[in-house]
């Protein structure tokens, strides 16, 4: 569990910079096959992050594999125990938009959920 300013947080953020190569396949020099979910950019590296949070106490966020969409997110912030979640990418290069992260808004898990996905911008597949 990840709460917000706590040493454990930035732990976690270390650990999540480790996995970025780990996640992209780019340590094992892995090609996307085709079909698969497409990077906002091929030269981005990017990651799709899902989010979890129950406000105001915590939130976590987990490195997902390209196949996952919005409803897995969803389900699985469900499952933690979260009242809302969020969509994110984080990229190993800059994005146009000039930072290596984009989120989504945060969204509260409800039925209206279902209707659109809220991805972030730049989206790397969501």
């Amino acid at each position: 569990m990840i709460r917000y300013g706590s040493i454990p947080a930035r732990a976690a953020c270390r650990a999540l910079a480790v996995l970025l190569p780990l996640a992209t396949g780019h340590a094992w020099a892995v090609e996307p096959r085709p079909g698969e979910a497409l990077d906002a950019d091929d030269g981005t590296g990017a990651v799709k992050v899902c989010s979890p949070v129950a406000m105001p106490g915590w939130r976590s966020m987990t490195p997902v594999p390209k196949t996952w969409t919005f409803l897995d997110c969803m389900g699985f912030s469900g499952e933690m125990g979260a009242t809302h979640f969020q969509l994110g990418c984080l990229f190993a290069n800059v994005t146009p938009h000039a930072q290596k992260y984009a989120w989504g808004p945060l969204v509260r898990i409800d039925k209206s959920a279902l209707a659109k996905p809220q991805p972030p911008v730049p989206n790397c597949g969501w």
